[in-house]
């Protein structure tokens, strides 16, 4: 479609009592074109109903935006909505960029061969520090600045070849992303002259050639949510702003500052829980096994470990060693389990999914419980971590944690158990390096704050506008049903527990 054309290509398009910036959405999903704009032109004004029959998009935009002080100009298929001392002509340029907001990218990764979804995948600007992670379902939601409209997005996976999209290609705002798998076999004579515990070690000397050594700002997304048989009891998320120290030894303490949070409780399950697990932003950040090394990096403490270099694979293009890891056996003290990825050029360590081995968990119930009751019996079944770390620029910085736990609880007046599972997951949407702030201990949240106990305002004008990933389907759901009403009533009943 030519760009002077545009403007005049008609369209029919159906809505009713929605937002102007839903509106604009959703003439970009029947046209194929892209509009950017000052999100803040569009907050105080009223829902609009649209019903246009085979009209220009230009007709139909002075109609939904009668402001004569708003001029439409165009860019390839963009369309930027911006105050009329603009002149026609003019491009988009770092005048315009001021007028200009973001553009919403979602879709799904997955295995080209098996067609399976591919969790936790990292999606994120070439060379920039802005990105994100797949969910579960392999699901993302990026959103960048037009800043960014001549940049490559990147989406990496362990094991599989990188694929990389010009962002002014993307021309639907959900997309299909499909990775081929690039495994390494591993031959003997590798495995031969690779010894594990000395890679680990190398790679544990390499931190401070590796990860940065002055303190940055880290735009979070966080999440946590507790089950009850499988149904959501509380489910909360927010982005923060985080002051990350560096990783140096001596560096040890990182604040967090709430920028915004929702939660939603459904009170009538809450009156069963008689225990606290613990998790949430402290364990989000205890997860950062780069900053506080566990054991299994600590050569102190390496003797009681099994190592094996398992395989080779692939990430980011890279070549990266698999090394698992176990406790030796006849320990007294249960031990972690799992997996390390290190790139094999630099010896970074830029992955790990680590637990507790199953038939020890029993013992470490106390770890993860900080409030519990004489009346019930609480038995660990799971308790599984992942942390990932991102290269930008030849540093790594903590991309995503995770971490998943699973209790069986037994009421000992109740006949039948319940099993209670609790998630806690942070990934980084952008990254500052430069300026960077330490905010003020009277901004920040203490990291060991039981999150759903925090009392926070809900903005319904903030949400939506930035980075996160995609809860749950039955979750997602219910946070599209939920009016502010019921939002009220929700935040109300959990700030007074």
């Amino acid at each position: 479609m030519a760009q002077e054309n545009i403007l005049d290509k008609k369209i029919s398009i159906r809505c009713s009592d929605i937002s102007i910036d839903s509106a604009l959405d959703s003439i970009s999903k029947v046209s194929n074109c892209f509009f950017t704009y000052n999100s803040d032109l569009f907050k105080s004004k009223e829902n609009i109903n649209l019903l246009s029959e085979n009209e220009s998009i230009r007709t139909i935009l002075r109609r939904i935006i009668p402001d004569s002080t708003l001029n439409f100009h165009t860019a390839d298929r963009h369309i930027v909505i911006v105050p009329v001392r603009f002149k026609n002509e003019q491009t988009i340029t770092e005048k315009l960029i001021p007028y200009i907001s973001y553009k919403k990218i979602k879709g799904i990764i997955f295995d080209e061969s098996e067609k399976k979804a591919l969790p936790y995948a990292s999606v994120g600007i070439r060379g920039k520090h802005v990105g994100t992670i797949t969910n579960q379902d392999g699901e993302f939601s990026l959103t960048i600045s037009s800043k960014n409209i001549h940049d490559t997005l990147v989406f990496s996976y362990v094991g599989f070849k990188n694929q990389e999209i010009p962002v002014s290609e993307i021309s639907d705002k959900t997309i299909q992303v499909s990775l081929k798998e690039n495994f390494i076999s591993l031959q003997e004579v590798i495995i031969r002259n690779n010894d594990p515990i000395s890679i680990i070690k190398a790679s544990v000397g390499n931190i401070s050639k590796n990860y940065p050594q002055k303190p940055t700002n880290l735009t979070s997304f966080y999440r946590e949510s507790v089950l009850k048989n499988k149904k959501y009891m509380i489910y909360s998320e927010s982005v923060l702003d985080i002051y990350k120290n560096s990783y140096k030894k001596n560096d040890l303490s990182d604040r967090v500052k709430v920028f915004k949070s929702r939660k939603i409780y459904d009170v009538s399950r809450l009156d069963t829980i008689s225990f606290r697990l613990k998790g949430g932003i402290q364990g989000c950040l205890h997860l950062d096994i780069i900053k506080k090394l566990p054991e299994f990096l600590d050569p102190e403490f390496m003797s009681f470990y099994q190592y094996r270099l398992a395989d080779i694979s692939t990430f980011n293009n890279q070549s990266v060693y698999v090394i698992e890891f176990q406790p030796k056996p006849n320990l007294n003290t249960p031990l972690l389990k799992g997996k390390l990825y290190i790139e094999t050029n630099n010896l970074a360590i830029i992955r790990a999914e680590f637990g507790y081995e199953r038939h020890r968990l029993n013992e470490l119930r106390n770890r993860f419980i900080i409030k519990g009751s004489n009346k019930t019996k609480v038995k660990p079944q799971v308790v599984d971590y992942i942390v990932s770390y991102r290269n930008i620029n030849g540093k790594y910085y903590l991309n995503h944690t995770l971490g998943n736990l699973k209790f069986k609880v037994k009421n000992r007046k109740r006949l039948f158990s319940n099993t209670f599972s609790t998630s806690f997951e942070m990934a980084t949407t952008n990254t500052k390096t430069e300026n960077v702030i330490k905010y003020k201990s009277r901004e920040t949240i203490h990291p060991s704050t039981i999150f759903s106990n925090y009392k926070n305002v809900y903005d319904k004008n903030f949400w939506g506008d930035k980075n996160y990933i995609h809860p749950e389907e039955s979750i997602q759901d219910a946070l599209k049903r939920i009016n502010n009403s019921m939002q009220q009533v929700a935040l109300g009943s959990s700030e007074s527990k």
